[in-house]
């Protein structure tokens, strides 16, 4: 076979095994929906086995082999048993809510204002002080936990909502400052421009033009932080462990007895019923995330 023929043919064997750009398209969106698929099922399995066990019987939960995913037959006892462990369920509920509700309020005001001040305003040392926050979304809460506590003690506020409440309306998630700095640098400045010619000040500004753009911002901060308020188990420890302050996350706590021992049938059960708040805000608020983390990544 002579070259000229050679290279016909593994031309030929080139193009047989190369892909068009719509079998390419396909390809790609095939992996991407295989992905998406194998997170979706990690990331919801859990919770799977959370409802399926509460609604087991104590026998069915005994039995690890084969694992029982659909109850035969399910019952609600554990929902009862749950509830009739703590009589206190309905306070603790409140509780939970007073913090993440009054704390939302702190931050959003906090990191908003911070937030605006150094998207569009100028002032000497702003990198530098934009470079030390996002070196604290480094700095691991670990690390100033102890400082923390021992300054909350010697002001004998250990034990009230003060330490839980006072450092969200100062500003005190990095991150926050950080995705509300993002998310504002893509509204347009002559929104402001027309507004200065107007004769409107800095405050009227940020107030009537820019604050009510940043709704999708605004939801992605509340959300997550009344997730994180509902899983604070350490601070809910170290601040608000008396029954007066106590949280949902500490009741279900309880369940954990002696030596390890575990209600597994009531503690699933209320998990349950302690999540649903959290589903409830991610369903209403779901539409606003994807437009603020995009927008948030416009601009660096």
């Amino acid at each position: 076979m002579s070259v000229t023929a050679r290279q016909a043919v593994g031309a030929s064997a080139q193009v047989g095994f190369r892909l068009g750009r719509k079998a390419t398209r396909t390809v790609s969106h095939t992996l991407a929906y295989v992905a998406i698929l194998a997170y979706l099922v990690t990331a919801l399995l859990p919770m799977a086995w959370m409802v399926s066990t509460a609604l087991q019987t104590e026998d069915q939960i005994r039995i690890s082999v084969p694992v029982q995913w659909i109850p035969k037959p399910a019952t609600l006892q554990n929902f009862q048993l749950g509830w009739k462990a703590d009589p206190n369920w309905l306070k603790y509920f409140r509780n939970t809510v007073y913090w993440a509700v009054v704390s939302s309020i702190g931050l959003v005001m906090s990191s908003t204002v911070v937030g605006y001040a150094f998207a569009r305003m100028h002032f000497p040392g702003r990198e530098l002080l934009m470079s030390i926050n996002i070196a604290l979304m480094l700095l691991p809460g670990q690390v100033t936990m102890i400082p923390t506590f021992l300054i909350w003690a010697n002001l004998n506020l250990v034990g009230t909502w003060w330490p839980v409440m006072v450092p969200f309306f100062l500003a005190a998630s990095p991150y926050y400052v950080f995705l509300m700095r993002q998310f504002l640098r893509t509204i347009p400045m002559e929104l402001s421009d027309a507004a200065r010619i107007d004769g409107c000040n800095e405050f009227g500004i940020f107030l009537r033009i820019v604050l009510p753009l940043t709704k999708p911002a605004v939801a992605v901060m509340v959300s997550g932080h009344i997730t994180w308020v509902w899983n604070a188990l350490l601070q809910s420890l170290i601040y608000l462990k008396d029954n007066e302050h106590r949280q949902l996350i500490l009741a279900l706590r309880g369940f954990i007895g002696q030596y390890g021992r575990v209600g597994w049938g009531p503690l699933m059960a209320m998990s349950t019923l302690v999540g649903l708040p959290v589903v409830v805000v991610y369903f209403f608020l779901q539409r606003y995330f994807v437009q603020a983390f995009i927008l948030s990544g416009m601009k660096g």
